[in-house]
């Protein structure tokens, strides 16, 4: 089944995708690191790693820069990520969860680039 806001965002005009290539490198793959983004901040809080406030501190700030780049796309940040972490967390009451077509490292490489941003 098709998510809501993935059909909304596979919708976007060609140029508002475009947007997305720099950091993301498709609309595709922004929906992924959100969703990567939901899951690994849902299981910090729940298995309470070492230092997991602090790391559950920088999931937060990055969801915020997130947020403030699809605003400066001119699309509703906040909306759209908690769309898509209602996505992870609709999958995770089901006990399925998207298998992502990235490696870990492109997904570190993805955050680096939305660390740079404002």
């Amino acid at each position: 089944m098709m998510k809501d806001v993935y059909v909304y965002l596979s919708g976007l005009p060609e140029d508002k995708k475009r947007l997305f290539v720099p950091i993301f490198g498709s609309v595709d793959r922004f929906y992924t690191v959100v969703y990567l983004i939901a899951r690994n901040g849902h299981a910090t809080e729940q298995d309470k790693p070492h230092l997991w406030e602090e790391r559950l501190r920088v999931i937060r700030q990055v969801e915020k820069k997130v947020e403030k780049l699809l605003n400066s796309f001119h699309l509703n940040g906040q909306e759209i990520v908690a769309d898509i972490a209602g996505d992870y967390f609709n999958d995770f009451v089901k006990y399925k969860e998207l298998e992502p077509d990235l490696s870990n490292d492109e997904f570190i490489s993805i955050i680096q680039r939305i660390s740079l941003f404002a």
